[in-house]
């Protein structure tokens, strides 16, 4: 009986050393148009290797991330990647970085972008909700709506109301008629709701309405995590919203 116990606890052990040592793999990019590229790195979401999107924005007067990559309290080996493709690729300083909520698959990496002189903002409530979570604070200064250009690049940032948090904001590029609906939006290839954690799921569906009025004709439409499409990913999300809340009522 000893000798059972024993190897079942070896085994328990061996198990759960796996687990805390399961490696993330490397970050990888794709191309959605000439000058925007999608950037994907890994965090552990329910024990497995999750992947998350951002941006990397191409502009005559350097590069503009939307998000850092997914690190951790002890890592930012992602971000760090991230900025050394785009040195090795495109040969150009990355001037800004735009975070889109203040969850760690968003803002982990600002510690990072700091060091290598790369200013980082958002609105004031994302700013306030990094330093609550133990994250640098990026500077709080985009309103709710707002534009501006980079390098002859067009940007719109967009709060579209509360939904996968209260603080989640949208970038458009009307130019490459990209929407980089971040994770307020769900991949097609996705059927859960994800992280509710911090979510309005009341809200949610309106928001996304917002968004259709707004970006119904996106070309491309990027969620926070999983497969990039085109505009049917809103209307996948609101199904997926009101589904949920109809299940709950």
């Amino acid at each position: 009986m000893r000798i059972l116990l024993t190897i079942l606890m070896g085994l328990l052990l061996a198990s759960r050393m796996q687990a805390q040592t399961v490696p993330t793999p490397p970050i990888s990019v794709t191309p959605i148009s000439d000058r925007v590229f999608v950037h994907i790195t890994y965090g552990m979401y329910g024990g497995k290797p999750y992947p998350s999107n951002g941006l990397i924005i191409d502009t005559k007067d350097g590069v503009v991330l939307v998000d850092t990559g997914w690190d951790s309290d002890t890592s930012t080996d992602n971000t760090r990647q991230v900025l050394q493709w785009v040195s090795t690729n495109l040969h150009k300083p990355v001037r800004l970085c735009i975070v889109t909520h203040a969850h760690d698959d968003r803002v982990a990496g600002i510690s990072e972008l700091r060091k290598a002189g790369v200013r980082v903002i958002s609105t004031p409530a994302t700013a306030r909700k990094s330093v609550e979570r133990g994250f640098q604070s990026p500077d709080a200064i985009l309103p709710g709506d707002t534009t501006f250009s980079i390098g002859q690049e067009s940007i719109r940032c967009f709060f579209p109301g509360e939904g996968h948090t209260s603080d989640n904001i949208v970038v458009w590029l009307p130019k490459h008629q990209v929407l980089f609906g971040g994770c307020l939006v769900k991949s097609v290839a996705v059927f859960g709701m994800g992280n509710l954690a911090d979510a309005n799921v009341n809200a949610w569906a309106g928001s996304i309405r917002k968004l259709m009025s707004q970006f119904g004709t996106a070309r491309v439409v990027v969620p926070g995590h999983e497969d990039v499409s085109d505009a049917k990913a809103l209307e996948h999300t609101l199904q997926l919203v009101t589904k949920y809340t109809a299940a709950k009522k």
